[in-house]
């Protein structure tokens, strides 16, 4: 829709084009998703202690914008999501021929150690970019996805949620703009998926899925009570609730508890209450993809010491590079480990 707009030869032509955008699916989630988020943001600034860090507020400050996002700007949702994700549109244009070479390599290197049906391709909608390889795009988040999830598959977990006919839940801490969500809930649908991250990211992540998923049942924090909604889990496909809300995020079973990317920005306490909150929980396997601690962070010791203290760590080995890295290029020693915890009896 947006290249037609782009294409416009009058004014009339273009406002006709702006206001079919406004009618999308797509914008229409947005605003509800809009509402949301300002309903959490005045329930959360009620609890007792809340007071968001310095650290968010400055990054918030980045894409402000979004919480009055034109129709332009969800309809090229993905290029926004550079903030979360630090991956720019531009660096898979048609002339990055070096760059797309060493990135097919990595695919073709990827698709050798894990199974095909496990690539799912970025969706096109909502700006999709990427190398068209194949007649389906990819890129640095498609492989870094599959990686995860080969690593789920060789540590003898993924399957688990692919033939079950038992609904399961998963939560995922931060689940940025919602591409692993999406990844997963493809290749596993009988599972709800529960996301807590900072409301404001809901713009992105709950506008991208319910969107991808338009039969998707949803729900928010703070719609009701989060007890009614953890009662009825099974009834959703993705419940969305703030960090903050997480003492309250009591369900009956958990499944698995994932996260990619954060936990190496986080406090030692912090990163130790989600994990012991996961142990406390009886979930069965948490997985984490970070490094042991970003380099800038001196409030965090090892991400892996403190899994250990409450589930088996094992360590999977996928390629010899990082995710973020190429074949031609090495590794250090304080990369990204794929890394799955199996919950220890006492911890």
């Amino acid at each position: 829709m947006s290249s037609e707009v782009m294409t416009g030869t009058n004014a009339a032509t273009f406002q006709h084009q702006l206001e079919a955008l406004r009618r999308s699916p797509g914008y229409r989630n947005y605003e509800l998703v809009r509402a949301r988020v300002f309903e959490m943001r005045a329930l959360e600034a009620q609890l007792p202690h809340f007071k968001p860090s310095a650290y968010w507020e400055e990054e918030l400050a980045n894409f402000e914008y979004m919480l009055d996002a034109s129709p332009l700007v969800i309809d090229k949702l993905r290029h926004h999501a550079m903030h979360i994700t630090g991956i720019r549109a531009y660096e898979y244009r048609s002339n990055r021929d070096r760059w797309r070479e060493r990135f097919t390599e990595k695919r073709r290197a990827l698709l050798k150690y894990g199974r095909r049906e496990l690539l799912v391709p970025e969706w096109r909608a909502f700006g999709g970019f990427g190398f068209d390889i194949e007649g389906d795009l990819y890129n640095l988040d498609t492989l870094k996805f599959f990686e995860v999830l080969i690593a789920l598959d060789k540590g003898s977990v993924l399957e688990e949620f692919r033939s079950n006919t038992d609904r399961r839940m998963v939560w995922e801490i931060g689940a940025g703009w919602g591409g692993f969500p999406y990844h997963f809930k493809t290749l596993c649908p009988n599972v709800t998926y529960v996301i807590t991250d900072f409301p404001e990211l809901f713009l992105f992540s709950a506008t991208y899925l319910m969107t991808a998923f338009p039969d998707a049942r949803v729900r928010f924090w703070g719609e009701e009570p989060f007890a009614q909604t953890l009662a009825n889990w099974r009834n959703y496909d993705f419940i969305f609730a703030p960090n903050s809300a997480v003492t309250e995020f009591v369900p009956e079973r958990l499944d698995l508890t994932v996260n990619m990317v954060s936990f190496q920005e986080m406090t030692h306490d912090q990163v130790t209450d989600y994990v012991s909150r996961a142990h406390t929980l009886n979930c069965p396997f948490l997985y984490s993809l970070n490094r042991e601690r970003s380099s800038y962070n001196l409030e965090l010791e090892s991400v892996s010491a403190i899994v250990s203290r409450y589930f088996w760590p094992h360590e999977i080995s996928v390629l010899h590079v990082p995710y973020t890295r190429m074949m031609d290029e090495g590794a250090s020693s304080n990369d990204y480990k794929h890394l799955i915890g199996w919950r220890r009896v006492r911890a």
